[in-house]
């Protein structure tokens, strides 16, 4: 297979992992987007090929969610939900985490990356909620609110980014024959 062909192989099996994960039966926000950014970030030396990648998993699972699993729930056909700028940008923060840990390409690189993707999404996302959204008061007190109430999220995300992080970066080291240090 020529390297062309691979490297195109190597981008879609990656976005049809960001897909699969978002379909199969998961906890809330337990799929392998995260791990995918911070993974692409690492991975690609052009940032715009780890935003496509991300991008197209993101784009392609939210239309099939927002237009055929909750079309009952929306007017027409959604193109992007309401917070989809928090949500990209989140992802964004995760990819340039991913450029970060080249320096530092370790066991506990990748696990620290991994928790600094959750904690990053996690503040930025809930923010937008509580700025955009009606659910919560405009108040220091709305915002610790919706903070608390994600809380449970942001956990499954943990445990989801850890284990794909485990599966791409392990695939990586394999494939490359380059393991990650321990320390």
């Amino acid at each position: 297979m020529s390297k062309t062909k691979s490297y195109t192989l190597f981008i879609v099996s990656l976005i049809a992992l960001g897909i699969f994960s978002r379909f199969i039966p998961h906890p809330p926000n337990a799929t392998a987007i995260g791990a995918l950014a911070i993974f692409g970030g690492f991975a690609f030396r052009r940032f715009f090929v780890a935003i496509a990648i991300l991008f197209a998993a993101l784009f392609i699972s939210d239309l099939a969610i927002n237009n055929i699993v909750y079309a009952s729930y929306n007017n027409g056909f959604v193109w992007f939900t309401a917070g989809a700028v928090f949500i990209y940008g989140g992802f964004m923060l995760s990819i340039a985490i991913g450029k970060a840990l080249k320096s530092n390409y370790s066991i506990f690189g990748i696990a620290g990356a991994s928790v600094l993707s959750v904690v990053a999404f996690f503040l930025l996302t809930n923010a937008g909620v509580w700025v955009s959204s009606p659910m919560y008061p405009n108040t220091f007190s709305g915002l610790i609110s919706a903070y608390i109430a994600a809380v449970p999220f942001a956990l499954n995300q943990l445990a989801a980014t850890l284990l794909y992080s485990s599966v791409l970066f392990g695939a990586h080291a394999v494939y490359t024959r380059k393991l990650p240090s321990i320390a």
